[in-house]
């Protein structure tokens, strides 16, 4: 079973069932899968929103049943996250203004499909990272629960200051300043706990730490205790917040000689052994530091400048492990050497070196990346009685008040170095990241990788078992394609997009069908009643040589045509109705079966079958995703789905089946077939013991 992207949750007004399915369609037809409802009153709209979650409403302004208006006040009323974009025939500003006051996302024109699209595209993302947003604050929440109760508990002395003022404080930090009961120490400035003569170094942080220049910061004091004794302290300060309000954290260690220790060690457990800069975990808590002080900040937070030394393996091959380590470390100092006092610099793996510059200039990162690519280019390492002179690529992100985490920075320097090593295929350049630039160049570069692909093998089939609840013969697999890309398997989820030409595309179906069918007849040869599902693309169904080569094919490998079970999904088989009907008729009349797949999503699901003669029917994902044994409605939308593909005498598929929880409603709705990671991950072998589970089913008949 493919892992793939969610259906789109679509909640449609419109004037008729037909014009519904049109909006559905404008969707699939720009690649997005979808799950759709029609919804014609007002109490079924209320039905439905009470009933699950949904992620869009495309709703007509004007209805007879329904009206814009309407579905807005109703999504409101019941305090539902739908995005509403209303249609409209005639859209004027004045419409416009009237719309957005409604609670509307936008108006469109009736018949603008592609700035339909956009519009939901946008609004789909804005949805995604409202939830992600409301998902991270209640994960806060919780944290922040139990941090209150460590803190509280805490051995070490632990405050919260606000503009110089105590905000919170445990027992542990009052005890240190001689005070029985914590309430006595809250009025006291922090200031005033701090010795004359160490009070100047913490003002100093604090004007800092106000500017945004640091975020964390270290000092040795002495600090005044109740009664008028002294004691020398260790003094750690970091930005936090409290309450919901920014404020510095500090903790106090009582004795110098640890503290020292503790600094020590501190200092080496973030510091690479080979070069001396610091390591990655260190220097990825700086980044995530840069970015979030970015966020916090609305202003720029510099930019990432990510080293990658050119053909790496080739230098190991030529000098060795150790000489490469030399080469590593020689050029580790090299850069530290051109960099600036306030410059983070770290080891992020073998061949690669990040630099964090407080600059977000573009232009100034790329001189000063171009300073250091030369360097280094000029330099000359010896190793072992010979020269070695390396070249590096440098990929530069830009970190903004838009950057969401360090990890998007780090994957953007990545690729953007990488951008440079594919350019000119020798590498030796810097670029500053562009996405619009690298989306064109990688479609370029996925589109020869695929030819070569083709050319080389490196593609990968596995397999992965559909077991059957109703006793049906045959031992049945679904195959999944797998790109081998530098020593990783790539989904076609990531590779077979819009931008990849049909003629490729079709070459691809025929190549998995081809080594499909070799594998098959190897495993059937042994005695096996082995079939396969294969998984085709839209782009098959113009093929029209496509039916007499699946012959010759089924011919040499001397295999049944019954063996074969062609998989289209429901989306492409509606998008392509006319062509989907004669081909399917062609494979049936060869005496192959069909499947559908993602099953359920149309506005009409059922009408389908009056086009497309299927043998097998795959429900979409999003049934099983849904599925839980608390909620019967989840329960009952299964089993109706799956009723109604029963009186079609059609044979019902469940995959996406990930945990134990899912089995128990599966055995009550009748299907006939489940999948999913549950039962068995993808394999390169056809090796699921089907006896095993008719022991299994025939120990549970005789309890």
């Amino acid at each position: 079973m493919e892992k793939h992207k969610e259906a789109i949750r679509l909640l449609v007004s419109a004037e008729s069932q037909n014009e519904a399915e049109g909006m559905v369609s404008l969707l699939r037809t720009a690649g997005h899968a979808t799950r759709a409802h029609w919804v014609n009153s007002l109490q079924e709209l209320t039905d439905k929103l009470n009933a699950q979650s949904w992620d869009l409403c495309l709703a007509r302004l004007e209805t007879p049943n329904l009206s814009g208006k309407e579905v807005l006040s109703q999504i409101q009323r019941l305090g539902k996250d739908v995005p509403t974009i209303l249609l409209h025939p005639e859209v004027d500003s004045v419409r416009i203004e009237q719309a957005l006051k409604m609670g509307a996302q936008d108006i469109v024109p009736t018949g603008e499909n592609n700035h339909l699209i956009q519009i939901i595209l946008r609004e789909l993302k804005h949805l995604r990272m409202r939830r992600e947003l409301r998902e991270a604050e209640a994960q806060f929440r919780e944290s922040e629960k139990r941090c209150q109760t460590l803190l509280e508990s805490s051995k070490d002395a632990i405050a919260y200051v606000h503009e110089g003022m105590h905000i919170f404080l445990n027992e542990s930090y009052a005890e240190l300043f001689g005070y029985e009961d914590p309430d006595d120490i809250l009025p006291v400035p922090v200031i005033d706990l701090i010795s004359a003569e160490d009070q100047g170094q913490y003002k100093i942080f604090e004007k800092d730490f106000r500017a945004g220049k640091t975020r964390r910061g270290e000092m040795d004091c002495t600090i005044s205790m109740r009664g008028g004794e002294s004691s020398k302290v260790h003094m750690k300060l970091q930005r936090a917040t409290y309450d919901e309000e920014p404020c510095t954290q500090i903790v106090i260690s009582s004795n110098q000689d640890s503290a020292a220790i503790e600094a020590k060690l501190t200092e080496v457990a973030r510091q690479d052994l080979l070069t001396g800069l610091h390591n990655r975990h260190y220097f990825m808590e700086c980044l995530s530091d840069t970015v979030d002080n970015s966020a916090m900040s609305g202003g720029s937070g510099g930019a990432l400048l990510y080293i990658n030394i050119d053909n790496f393996g080739k230098v190991r091959s030529l000098v060795g492990i150790e000489g490469a380590d030399l080469v590593v470390s020689d050029i580790a100092h090299l850069i530290k050497d051109k960099c600036r006092k306030d410059d983070v610099i770290g080891r992020i793996s073998d061949d690669v070196f990040g630099i964090i510059s407080p600059d977000s200039s573009a232009d100034h990162n790329q001189t000063f990346a171009d300073l250091i690519r030369k360097a280094i280019a000029e330099h000359l390492v010896a190793v072992k009685n010979r020269t070695i002179q390396v070249t590096v690529s440098i990929g530069v992100s830009i970190i903004g008040e838009s950057t969401r985490n360090h990890k998007a920075v780090l994957e953007q320097g990545h690729e953007a170095a990488d951008y440079v090593k594919k350019d000119n295929k020798e590498g030796n350049g810097v670029y500053v990241y562009n996405p619009a630039v690298l989306a064109e160049s990688n479609d370029e570069r996925l589109k020869a990788k695929l030819v070569n692909a083709l050319k080389s093998n490196q593609f990968r089939l596995l397999f992965q078992p559909l077991i059957t609840l109703r006793d049906d013969p045959g031992e049945h697999y679904e195959v999944l394609l797998r790109l081998i890309d530098e020593d990783k398997e790539v989904s076609p989820i990531e590779f077979m997009n819009d931008s990849i030409n049909p003629e490729i595309k079709q070459k691809i179906d025929r190549w998995v069908i081809l080594n499909a069918c070799k594998m098959l007849s190897e495993k059937r040869s042994k005695g096996s009643d082995a079939r396969l599902f294969v998984n085709m693309t839209p782009h098959s169904l113009n093929d029209i040589e496509l039916v007499k080569w699946i012959a010759k094919v089924l011919q040499t490998a001397k295999l049944p045509p019954h063996s074969l079970i062609f998989q289209f999904s429901e989306v492409d088989i509606i998008s392509h109705l006319k062509q989907a009907a004669a081909m399917t008729a062609a494979m049936g009349k060869l005496g192959c079966k069909l499947a559908i797949s993602r099953f359920g999503c149309a506005v009409k699901p059922f009408e389908i079958f009056g086009h497309v003669n299927a043998d097998y029917v795959k429900v979409d994902g999003s049934f099983t995703q849904e599925l839980n044994p608390n909620n019967q409605e989840s329960v009952e939308s299964l089993k109706e789905l799956l009723e109604g593909i029963h009186e079609k005498q059609k044979k019902s598929i469940v995959p996406l089946v990930e945990h134990a929880t899912t089995m128990a409603p599966l055995w009550t709705v009748g299907v006939h077939f489940i999948q999913g990671y549950y039962l068995q991950v993808p394999s390169t072998s056809m090796d699921y013991n089907f006896a095993e589970d008719d022991d299994d089913d025939s120990e549970s008949i005789s309890l």
